[in-house]
């Protein structure tokens, strides 16, 4: 295997796309299946009216291999606090999972954040997503406990 990480740009969104709904429909299992388009929508974090936004904020780069877009990582500067940067998610194709993709976007955007002061990196992950904080942990992230209160109105 041969992977480039380069950024992320306008054209990659449908192979994008497929990597997004192919790393839900693992995580969610028959749930994200049975779920109407609109509602998979909400699941997927490369919904097409946000992508533009995700593109220039700089810090989302793919992992291509021969040309097909394996894996891709979302994140941003958090404004007004200039010097951290949050991750929004990173998707690998299934198929590839477990082979260093993940480290290696992680080490990717960790490069381009100390280019550029970067101070904090952070990110959320759901305590059942083991593979994840496996992940998190070998690119050298602490792990707390992730804790959320939801109103649904």
């Amino acid at each position: 295997m041969n992977i480039t990480i380069r950024p992320m740009v306008m054209g990659d969104y449908s192979q994008v796309h497929e990597v997004d709904i192919l790393t839900q429909r693992k995580y969610l299992g028959n749930k994200f299946s049975r779920m109407g388009i609109e509602e998979q929508e909400t699941h997927l974090v490369s919904r097409k009216s946000e992508f533009a936004i995700n593109v220039d904020a700089g810090y989302c780069f793919v992992a291509e291999n021969k040309g097909e877009i394996i894996g891709f990582i979302l994140a941003y500067e958090t404004l007004p606090f200039h010097g951290t940067l949050f991750i929004h998610y990173i998707g690998i194709n299934p198929a590839y999972q477990g082979k260093g993709i993940g480290l290696l976007l992680f080490k990717r955007i960790i490069k381009k954040a100390k280019e550029n002061d970067i101070r904090v990196i952070q990110s959320l992950i759901n305590i059942d997503n083991l593979p994840s904080i496996k992940l998190h942990k070998k690119a050298g992230f602490k792990i707390s406990l992730r804790k959320q209160a939801i109103l649904e109105l």
